[in-house]
């Protein structure tokens, strides 16, 4: 449906959250900011930690697996979940300071503290539902501008003809878009094509050159 885009070695990464109306139906809660935008999402839980301790994570913290932290592809650092055990109703609040899981049936990957204190240490895998609470200092709002068409964005902080790489769980590819200038108002970071942004859904990641 979308062009794919390649991965430019010298990109320097930053997170961007869905936020904002579309004409013709916005997603449930999108109008009142980035977290509301994120939504609640289900999936499969792990944990791990045995063999990890001491380790450097994916955003630099040395691994703990007596703190309530999680690994997740996508969500930026310091975002903070709520994760609901759906088989006996216990939560967690954990923050995101690592990657994965990195098997592709699983959601996210629990440090044995969050496992602990959603009882799934016996079981090692369990349904959960996820809930974000709080961004990471990453997280950029996206909105829709109508005018705007195919792949072109505006952006306050990118320049005119800048490319953006956008990658999110719902394509198998990333996405290219141009930034074709400022102004974004509303107090959005990014604003895209109506369609473009039904297509990526509400998370994704950016990349610029």
């Amino acid at each position: 449906m979308f062009a794919a885009g390649v991965w430019v070695a010298a990109c320097a990464p930053a997170s961007a959250s869905v936020a904002g109306p579309v004409p013709g139906g916005a997603p449930e809660g999108a109008l009142t900011g980035v977290l509301p935008a994120l939504g609640a999402f289900e999936g499969l839980a792990s944990w791990y930690g045995p063999g990890f301790a001491g380790r450097r994570t994916a955003s630099g913290e040395v691994f703990d697996p007596g703190a309530l932290t999680a690994a997740h592809r996508t969500l930026p650092f310091g975002t903070v979940v709520r994760v609901v055990n759906l088989a006996n109703g216990r939560s967690v609040e954990v923050r995101i300071n690592d990657r994965g899981p990195f098997k592709p049936d699983r959601v996210i990957d629990l440090s044995r503290a969050s496992a602990e204190a959603l009882d799934m240490i016996r079981t090692g895998v369990g349904r959960v539902r996820i809930e974000p609470i709080v961004a990471g200092a990453g997280a950029l709002r996206l909105a829709v501008a109508p005018d705007l068409r195919g792949f072109e964005a505006r952006s306050e902080r990118h320049l005119p003809g800048q490319l953006l790489l956008l990658r999110s769980e719902r394509l198998a590819e990333a996405v290219v878009v141009r930034v074709v200038g400022g102004d974004v108002g509303s107090g959005a970071d990014l604003f895209v094509a109506p369609e473009l942004y039904l297509a990526l859904g509400p998370v994704v990641t950016a990349r610029s050159d």
